[in-house]
């Protein structure tokens, strides 16, 4: 699991470690939401950066994308 250099600089610009595992693994908003049982409208609010999100997001986050759960959180 790493990043393209396109997915290093979407980082790097701020945008949110969920949304681009979520778009790598060719997932909507909403598919992962439900796959991860969280509601769509929070996951919205993680990935904008709005919410923090609970360590059980992301432990559900991560299985469902297949990812440690430290490549979610980022460096907050």
């Amino acid at each position: 699991n790493s990043y393209t250099a396109a997915e290093a600089k979407r980082l790097l610009a701020g945008e949110g470690p969920v949304r681009i595992w979520r778009e790598k693994r060719g997932m909507t908003q909403r598919a992962l939401a439900a796959a991860a049982a969280i509601p769509a409208g929070y996951l919205s609010e993680i990935e904008s950066g709005k919410k923090p999100g609970s360590v059980a997001a992301y432990r559900a986050l991560a299985k469902v994308l297949t990812v440690p759960m430290e490549d979610l959180v980022g460096d907050e």
